[in-house]
């Protein structure tokens, strides 16, 4: 039996806010746009980021957020500078042992109050 990631959803109180987020600060292209612009498809270089509100016809509990994404960055301060610069509040910097080497590791909050971690390549 084989698994592969197909898609990380979002939830968000604004979800045109929080593609454009995505959009902005990481380079994400629409995929599309949907049901009134409450819905959107991401593509996040190769990952699909699904972002909506709350789904009306959704019957199991439904929360925003998700725990945080995380994102390889080979601009650290780059990625942090225009992350800033456009809201992000700086939550953590550290550095990690990952696949046998230290790394920068930093974590942000987005507009909509997810956490996005960056590591460093």
């Amino acid at each position: 039996m084989a698994f592969k990631l197909e898609h990380v959803h979002l939830k968000s109180r604004d979800p045109a806010k929080t593609a454009g987020f995505y959009i902005e600060n990481f380079g994400a292209t629409l995929i599309e746009a949907t049901h009134g612009d409450t819905r959107f498809r991401l593509d996040l270089h190769g990952l699909t980021l699904n972002v909506t509100g709350f789904i009306d016809y959704q019957k199991r509990e439904q929360r925003f957020g998700i725990e945080h994404l995380s994102l390889q960055t080979d601009d650290m301060d780059g990625a942090l500078a225009k992350l800033q610069a456009n809201g992000a509040r700086l939550l953590e910097q550290l550095t990690v042992h990952i696949r046998g080497c230290d790394r920068r590791v930093c974590f942000v909050e987005s507009s909509d109050g997810i956490q996005v971690e960056l590591v460093e390549m």
